[in-house]
């Protein structure tokens, strides 16, 4: 039999069918693989997701600190200036005063309320410009028993840190002083006498910087132990002035109506004969005199005839008086004179007067502080005559003080503070200050 012939056709689809079958394999291997994968990186991502998102919880309970703000520093010789203008203010609204211009060459506005009872009052503003007057500033009044910062800083005796929208039940505050909406305000205690005697508000101007608290503070604290500081030293500076200068007024008025009743008494008690028959007693006339302007009353005519001569016999005794007034007036050699010959102070205006006495008070303070702090070198400057010449540096800086605040007034008058140097340091000797003193600027 002949074997039956092969399709060539069927052999070569049967080659094709396993040739498909194993690349299927093989793609259903990779295919596998990749979906291997794929799991894998599902399995990865949700683990990578689970704990990011723990992460993020976790951060999210964490309280980050408030970045604090940018520190303002104040260089030193400007701030030791400023203290050096407190503590050589002479009256406590000049300390006021004082304190706001120092505050304002550290570029903040400033103002000071004096706190009288329940309220606190305007007294001092620098930097506000000419839109707030002086006369303004003083009628505008906080309470103190409102919820305010004005009564936080009162009731705490701290500092307090601010913003506009606290000062909403203070309209008149606002209106007058106008801080700008953004800008931070600061209000500090000024303590005097044991308690808050006045409160420091400063802001920005507008500038929305961060204020120079730390340099404001020490501002403050000075001006209030310089308010005690005038405080305790006001019985012994004042009080000399004013004494020395009524003194000399109030010793000729007691004489002069003493020395009759001394006459008088003198005439009385002399013994005198009696008198002769138709003769009028010396003693009877003065007796007479005496009791007319006391008593009310004369002495009968029939008694004691009106002599035609009173007067000579008392008035005698009123112009011996100068006799024995001589002993008592005399007083030792007077102080030199307060004022320059030919300068008369009662001609000036009541203001300029007021100045001249700032002037002398604010002086005398300063070289009163040359001789606390350096005591040894007073001594020693008093016994070789030669004041000037140790204490110079102490003394050519409180000039400059001195000048800063008084040279363009009473400094072109009188040098009220080389006189104190005369009187206080020298015991008004002034040959021992020495020959490098220059001398008074006037």
């Amino acid at each position: 039999m002949a074997e039956p012939q092969q399709n060539p056709i069927s052999d070569l689809i049967h080659q094709a069918r396993e040739q498909l079958a194993e690349q299927f394999r093989a793609h259903a291997e990779q295919l596998q693989k990749l979906e291997q994968g794929l799991q894998e990186l599902r399995s990865q991502y949700q683990q990578l997701e689970e704990a990011v998102q723990q992460q993020l919880d976790q951060l999210a309970k964490v309280e980050l600190p408030v970045a604090a703000p940018p520190v303002v520093e104040t260089p030193l010789d400007k701030l030791l200036a400023a203290v050096r203008d407190l503590i050589t203010a002479t009256l406590p609204e000049q300390v006021l005063e004082v304190l706001t211009e120092e505050a304002e060459q550290l570029g903040v506005r400033a103002a000071v309320f004096d706190v009288r009872g329940k309220a606190a009052w305007g007294s001092s503003a620098r930097g506000f410009g000419p839109g707030l007057s002086q006369k303004a500033f003083r009628g505008l009044v906080v309470s103190l028993s409102q919820d305010n910062p004005f009564r936080t800083c009162y009731e705490t005796g701290g500092h307090v840190d601010a913003s506009v929208g606290l000062f909403k039940r203070n309209r008149n505050l606002l209106d007058k002083l106008r801080p700008a909406s953004a800008d931070p305000i600061l209000l500090l205690p000024i303590r005097s006498a044991g308690s808050v005697s006045a409160i420091f508000y400063a802001d920005g101007g507008g500038k929305q910087k961060e204020l120079p608290a730390d340099a404001l503070k020490i501002l403050t604290e000075f001006a209030g132990a310089q308010l005690d500081r005038l405080m305790a030293f006001s019985g012994g500076v004042s009080a000399p002035v004013e004494t020395a200068t009524a003194e000399p007024e109030e010793v000729e008025p007691v004489v002069e109506e003493a020395a009759p009743e001394a006459a008088v008494e003198a005439v009385e008690a002399e013994p005198v004969e009696a008198p002769a028959a138709g003769e009028v007693s010396p003693v009877a006339v003065t007796a007479e005199a005496a009791a007319v302007p006391v008593l009310g009353e004369t002495i009968p005519v029939e008694e004691v005839p009106p002599p035609p001569p009173p007067a000579p016999p008392v008035e005698e005794p009123v112009v011996a008086a100068p006799a024995i007034e001589e002993p008592v007036v005399a007083p030792p050699p007077p102080p030199p004179p307060a004022l320059a010959v030919g300068f008369d102070l009662s001609q000036l205006s009541e203001a300029d007067q007021r100045i001249h006495r700032d002037a002398k008070r604010f002086a005398k303070l300063l070289v009163s502080e040359i001789e606390l702090y350096n005591k040894a070198k007073v001594t020693d400057g008093r016994k070789n005559r030669d004041l000037y010449k140790r204490l110079k540096s102490d003394i050519d800086r409180s000039r400059q003080t001195y000048e800063k605040r008084f040279g363009k007034t009473v400094g072109k008058q009188y040098d009220y503070f080389h006189e104190e140097l005369v009187k206080t340091l020298a015991g008004n000797d002034s040959t021992l200050l020495g020959p490098d003193d220059p001398g008074p600027s006037v």
